[in-house]
């Protein structure tokens, strides 16, 4: 009894480790990353700042409330 409560809990163990490290996520900033993958990083930050810089700015574009309803 106690040697299959064992193996029980060894295999519990074993199961667990597997599951957490096929959830694990890769973060970009500590692997390996190419070149075309550093540019692509950088010009999406980029854009990020131009977006951020432009709403600060009041520049976005505002749409159109709709139609008026006095016109008909």
């Amino acid at each position: 009894m106690a040697s299959s409560m064992r193996v029980f809990v060894l295999f519990l163990i074993v199961f667990t480790l597997l599951v957490v490290s096929y959830e694990a996520r890769v973060l970009t900033e500590f692997t390996n990353v190419s070149e075309k993958g550093k540019s692509e990083i950088l010009l999406r930050d980029l854009i990020h700042k131009y977006q951020k810089k432009r709403s600060m700015l009041g520049l976005e574009r505002i749409s159109p409330a709709g139609p008026d309803p006095q016109h008909h």
